[in-house]
């Protein structure tokens, strides 16, 4: 098996759940479903720990409440802090969801945005490991230091990039360097169209993927996915059929899933089927903490979607 490097953010997650969103003045009642750690980069290395897959943890413990639980949620799974901070506290936001599934974030920022490329250095990657990043710390006031480590000190390694609604903060030029043949772009439809432009989703992101000579993963929630390749005709991979209780986590819970088949050596349309069963399993549940174990896969009926057993 290969190792994933987890690169990003672990943050204090409030979910709320309210019938709609506010307007502006509006008192609204809403359902306190509690205090969850969550955050992008967490939701992906517990999702890949509870599949017992190796992992190297690069997420920050702050110091402060946040920070205890942080560390407290990462020895449940076995795995030890790395980076440190002395000087701030973890972030934390509240999770808005609403009937459909569809979620509001409203976030307070911390030590998961401190970077530094000579810290990062320290991590011991081996070749053919992958490496997992967020678009939400590479988009962040020193995500350039985040953002040169991938281009200048990862010269062997695969690059599965979950861009994230900090797109737009990301310099054209870090995006027309990421490595050809070694680099995974996973998107939601509103971040390809940005990436790719309007007009006809798939075509776009096939010539984006053939003219970059990278993989994207177009991602369309509920309808499935397109894996687009260079070469390659862009293939639809169909989601699973589940009763939604909220979205919260389900791009993370996807991309953990592309990840843990990439870690086996599946193949490509695999991977984004094996995203989009883990990504069925989250969203059936509340909160982002429902990524499934591998009693739980095993267990699913939806397990037949895993091309081979976990060694």
């Amino acid at each position: 098996m290969r190792t994933v490097a987890v690169i990003g953010a672990a943050a204090g997650d409030c979910v709320l759940s309210v019938a709609r969103m506010p307007r502006s003045g509006e008192d609204i009642a809403a359902h306190d479903h509690g205090w969850q750690i969550g955050g992008c980069a967490f939701n992906v290395l517990r999702a890949l720990a509870r599949l017992q897959l190796p992992i190297i943890n690069g997420i920050r413990v702050g110091n402060g409440q946040w920070g205890q639980r942080v560390r407290q949620a990462l020895s449940e799974l076995g795995v030890s802090p790395f980076f440190v901070s002395e000087t701030q506290d973890n972030g934390w936001c509240f999770a808005l969801t609403e009937p459909n599934g569809e979620r509001t974030f409203i976030s307070i920022a911390g030590c998961e945005e401190e970077w530094n490329r000579e810290e990062l250095q320290t991590l011991a990657l081996p070749n053919d490991s992958i490496i997992y990043a967020s678009g939400y710390e590479l988009g962040c006031l020193q995500g350039e230091e985040l953002q040169q480590w991938l281009l200048n000190d990862c010269p062997t390694q695969t690059l599965v990039l979950d861009l994230g609604p900090r797109l737009a903060a990301l310099p054209q030029n870090f995006l027309q360097q990421l490595p050809a043949n070694r680099t995974l772009l996973t998107v939601n439809r509103d971040e390809a169209r940005f990436l790719c432009g309007e007009g006809d989703l798939v075509r776009l992101s096939a010539e984006y993927a053939y003219r970059r000579g990278i993989t994207l993963i177009v991602r369309l929630d509920s309808q499935g996915a397109w894996l687009c390749q260079p070469n390659q005709q862009p293939l639809f991979v169909p989601a699973y059929q589940v009763a939604v209780v909220d979205t919260i986590g389900a791009g993370d819970a996807h991309t953990a899933g592309v990840l843990a088949g990439l870690s086996q050596g599946w193949s490509l349309r695999d991977c984004v089927d094996f995203g989009n069963q883990v990504a069925a399993i989250v969203v059936s549940k509340q909160g982002p903490a429902g990524a499934p174990t591998l009693s739980e896969i095993n267990q699913s009926a939806l397990s037949q979607a895993i091309p081979e057993t976990f060694e």
